[in-house]
């Protein structure tokens, strides 16, 4: 039998790993340094799609592996399809009121608002992998806000936790 929840916790795992990363890169270097902003921006969009994926884990009942694997790379790296997986009910659980795709020339992303009035910038995955193909540069967040976005993503990690826990 498929045990969702472990396979929910080894996903939080990573993503926990890679958020705690990027906080304590952050405490010696810069977001808005533009040597270490895309490894930054491509920790934060891996962490968080990781932490809302193992919440469509946690909330659906999946036959067996092989149908897990499947809804999972269905959902590719796409943050909106992902939110649209869990419906809004879920996500106002997990601290978030909406998350929109932005898209620019120098940025496709999406931006989650929170129910707290934060937010968290996301860079689509595929996209900040891939950005040296662009003639645009994108502009570099501030440090502060940078250092928020991965705080509310902590936060939502949190919520995930304990929705496996309970």
């Amino acid at each position: 039998m498929l045990n969702k929840n472990k396979i929910a916790n080894r996903i939080i795992s990573r993503a926990e790993g890679s958020l705690y990363l990027v906080s304590d890169l952050l405490d010696r270097y810069d977001a808005s340094d533009a040597v270490y902003n895309r490894s930054f921006n491509i920790l934060l969009s891996y962490s968080f799609e990781l932490v809302l994926k193992a919440a469509v884990v946690s909330s659906r009942v999946f036959k067996d592996k092989d149908v897990l694997k499947e809804v999972l790379k269905s959902l590719n790296h796409d943050i909106v399809k992902i939110s649209n997986e869990l419906g809004s009910n879920k996500l106002r659980d997990l601290g978030i009121e909406r998350i929109s795709r932005r898209c620019t020339p120098d940025f496709i992303g999406y931006e989650v608002q929170m129910t707290n009035g934060g937010k968290i910038v996301v860079e689509d995955f595929i996209d900040i992998r891939y950005d040296f193909t662009k003639d645009h540069l994108r502009p570099l967040p501030k440090d502060e806000d940078f250092k928020m976005w991965v705080e509310e993503a902590h936060k939502v990690l949190k919520e995930v936790k304990k929705f496996l826990r309970a």
